[in-house]
This record gives structure tokens, sequence and C-alpha cells, in this order.
């Protein structure tokens, strides 16, 4: 069932241009125009024009914004996401969503409300 969105996240992590390390705390905000790798921990607001993967030890607290998500980890905020929205059977989403789709793999935990809109309204605000 979740082979292409694997396989589409595979993809984007060769064009990871950016990866927070396990044992790195960044507390403020982030914004980017490529994809971002968490695997430490952001407390702040996350916002990026390309996707974000949160691997199994990433932890977010505070709102999200991307073209794609996919949650291994746990994120704690709010996440406006125009394409895909993963959780991951290790993820966990506690906050609101907006996204084009979401996908919660066995075992993945999402809690708060969600609204699908395939042609979501999300821009980016850091443009190069």
């Amino acid at each position: 069932m979740f082979g292409s969105v694997k396989k589409k996240i595979d993809d984007a992590a060769n064009d990871i241009e950016t990866i927070i390390g396990r044992n790195t705390v960044i507390k403020g905000e982030i914004n980017g125009s490529s994809n971002l790798r968490i695997d430490g921990t952001v407390e702040g607001t996350v916002t990026v024009s390309g996707s974000i993967i949160i691997g199994e030890d990433g932890r977010v607290k505070g709102d999200i914004a991307a073209n794609e998500l996919v949650v291994s980890g746990q994120v704690e905020g709010n996440a406006t996401i125009d394409n895909g929205l993963s959780i991951y059977s290790t993820g966990q989403l506690v906050g609101d969503i907006k996204a084009g789709s979401l996908k919660i793999e066995e075992g993945g935990t999402f809690r708060g409300r969600s609204e699908m809109n395939p042609q979501s309204s999300f821009s980016s605000s850091y443009d190069d």
C-alpha cells in the first residue's frame, strides 16, 4: 500500500539539502526552499517549499508548512501540506492538518482535525 509513497520519499531523500542531526536541538524558526530531514529536535515553526522528512528520532514542537511531509518521529503542532502527508508506523502527529492527501500506516498516530484539499492554499513565504 505504501510502496509508491516510500519510493517517492526515497527519491526526495536523495535530494535532501539540510539534515538536522540526532544530537541537535534548534529553538527558533526554520525557512528554506529545499528538502529537509529532521533527526534531532526542533522547537519552532518550520516552513519549506520542498519536502520534510522527520526520522524516527526526530521531534518537532511547532507548526509545519511544506510541499510534502513524512512523519516517522513526533510532531506536536499544526501542519499545512500542499501535497501528501504520510505518517509511518512509528510516527505521531498531534495537531490540526490541512493537506492534499493523508496516509497513515498501521501503528501510526494522528490526533487532531484534518482538512483535505487537493488544491491546498499553502504557499511558502520563502522564495529565493
